[in-house]
């Protein structure tokens, strides 16, 4: 049992209906929160129970000490798990928040049941990653806003933006009110962290789904293959037209992908359709 010492926002949702069904827990990504997931709490809940959290430094979430490693946010999620009395579960992460279920997968692998990481990073060259860190450093000088409309234009397809100005300008002021140190060191994490644990990927023993956009530049197709080639059995999947946030911009393809994954792996016949 991990101590939970971190104070966590989390929600729970649906029923924990045991046997092959364990509970799905999902990470969101840096500079975000849980609310990003209430397409997929909506589809999900109808077979799964259901828990999404605020990861350290962000929302109601306690912030990570200056110099917290991925095992600190790994470690977030086990003290969760135990206070709600979850011995195993499946872990979906999205951009860090896969950073953080693949370290959860290498720290905790008998409390895991399956993987989903979608939008993950991996293996960045030498210049993508310097340019990350100086988004980081940018961030350092300003703030948390430094950098949110690039970031904007880089997660949403024009389309989006233009027909959900409302989403965008929260989603925009919600970036803004993170909390300094907290969003500091987490992308700090993000922006230097893609290879965590890459030698020993081949220790991942639960099945596992590695996907992303097609036009995700920053979680790139070429990332997901080479990231499920070095995971026992792992499927990569590329989801056509999304780029970066398309667990939002496209919740019926999303949740498509996941609902499939799952039934997959427990035998619990759903739809996306009946889940929607």
């Amino acid at each position: 049992m991990v101590a939970d010492i971190f104070p966590t926002a989390y929600e729970d949702v649906g029923e924990d209906r045991g046997g092959n069904n364990p509970p799905v827990i999902l990470i969101h990504g840096v500079g975000l929160s849980q609310a990003m997931w209430s397409a997929q709490k909506a589809a999900l809940q109808h077979a799964y129970r259901v828990i999404t959290l605020d990861m350290l430094g962000h929302g109601g979430s306690a912030a990570p000490a200056d110099d917290a490693g991925l095992d600190d946010y790994a470690d977030q999620v086990a003290g969760l798990m135990d206070r709600l009395g979850i011995d195993k579960a499946i872990l979906i992460g999205f951009s860090m928040g896969a950073l953080v279920a693949r370290a959860f997968a290498l720290r905790f692998p008998g409390r895991l049941s399956g993987l989903v990481l979608l939008n993950g990073v991996f293996n960045r060259s030498e210049e993508v990653r310097a340019t990350i860190l100086g988004r980081v450093d940018e961030v350092r000088q300003a703030g948390p806003a430094a950098n949110s409309d690039a970031a904007i234009e880089r997660w949403f397809t024009p389309e989006f933006r233009a027909a959900e100005p409302g989403y965008i300008a929260d989603l925009r002021a919600h970036m803004a009110a993170n909390d300094y140190h907290g969003y500091l060191t987490s992308y700090g994490l993000f922006a230097s962290q893609d290879n965590f644990g890459a030698d020993r990927l081949g220790e991942i023993a639960v099945p596992t789904l590695v996907a992303t956009g097609e036009f995700d530049i920053g979680s790139t197709p070429e990332m997901t293959r080479e990231l499920a080639a070095r995971i026992p059995g792992a499927k990569a999947h590329v989801v056509a037209d999304a780029r970066h946030m398309m667990p939002v911009e496209m919740p019926e393809e999303t949740n498509a992908l996941l609902l499939g994954y799952l039934d997959a792996i427990t035998q619990s016949p759903i739809t996306a359709g009946e889940a929607s």
